[in-house]
């Protein structure tokens, strides 16, 4: 099965490498969003949500003066996603993998934090405004501006607007203020994410997300997608031989954990994944050799 692109179709996952692959100016990221649902989705119309996210973007155009400051953007973004769209995080149900896609979080008119910032950033760049993502250690917003009059945008929160000393207490939540300055725990705390750590982070969530329903299958694919957009992620290879062992693809999660100890830097103790190794050669020795008695 394909999906519907416009006028070509190609398989989502190589369509999705290809967007994501591409130099930070020339991506479009609700495009490449819409894409890694679209391997959940596969009949999914991308160029129909493509369209449906215009359209968000002409009303909330409508609501701006003529030369809108990025307040007034930030205004009229908020009022069409928040106010009239009715656009919530999702605090119940947070671990739902149909949060971190794209197309369910503009049907379902919820999600996780960094799917309603894509949206928020998307339907801010339609109208002319640029907002950059700020990769939290466990939340995501957004910023706009600079200096004394930079502000930061919660869309899960419905779009409210912080300082940076409130987004760094916020990062700071529950955790001992550090011996740093200011700026400092800033670079650390609220650092710039660009479109591609933007779609890396929502592959994470939907791999973590699977993983805890137990879904290998699912899992497995979405830690195959990172590995083909960075084949040096070594952690991300250890969630691959997890899942492939539990899919009872010993081979396959003996690669995967062989690579794994090969990228891993320098000083991570292996032992644990050596012993791994062997029990998964020795499974898959065993499987190739009854596979050989029954042919």
């Amino acid at each position: 099965m394909r999906t519907n692109l416009g006028a070509t179709e190609v398989p989502p996952l190589q369509a999705f490498i290809s967007e994501a692959s591409l130099p930070e100016e020339e991506m479009d990221l609700a495009k490449a969003a819409l894409l890694l649902a679209a391997q959940e989705y596969v009949e999914l119309d991308i160029v129909a949500y493509l369209g449906r996210i215009s359209l968000l973007a002409e009303r909330a155009r409508a609501l701006m003066p003529g030369r809108p400051s990025f307040y007034d953007a930030v205004h009229a973004i908020s009022m069409v996603l928040f106010d009239q769209e009715g656009m919530r995080g999702n605090s119940e149900s947070y671990y739902d993998p149909r949060n971190s896609y794209l197309n369910d979080v503009l049907d379902r008119r919820t999600g996780i934090p960094i799917t309603l910032s894509v949206l928020y950033m998307e339907v801010g760049e339609r109208t002319g405004q640029r907002f950059r993502g700020i990769g939290m250690p466990s939340h995501f917003i957004l910023a706009a501006g600079q200096g004394p009059s930079e502000v930061f945008i919660d869309p899960f929160n419905l779009g409210g607007l912080l300082s940076r000393k409130e987004a760094l207490t916020m990062a700071l939540r529950g955790k001992e203020v550090p011996k740093e300055t200011t700026a400092a725990m800033a670079r650390r705390l609220l650092p710039l994410a660009d479109k591609r750590a933007i779609l890396r982070r929502m592959l994470n969530n939907l791999k973590q997300a699977f993983g805890k329903q137990n879904d290998y299958r699912r899992g497995a694919r979405l830690a195959e997608c990172i590995r083909a957009l960075e084949p040096e992620d070594w952690r991300n290879l250890s969630d691959l031989a997890r899942f492939q062992t539990e899919l009872g693809r010993y081979s396959d999660a003996a690669d995967s954990l062989t690579a794994f100890i090969e990228r891993a830097p320098a000083g991570v103790d292996m032992r644990l994944a050596e012993s791994a190794l062997r029990q998964l050669r020795a499974l898959a020795y065993g499987r190739a050799e009854r596979d050989e008695v029954k042919g």
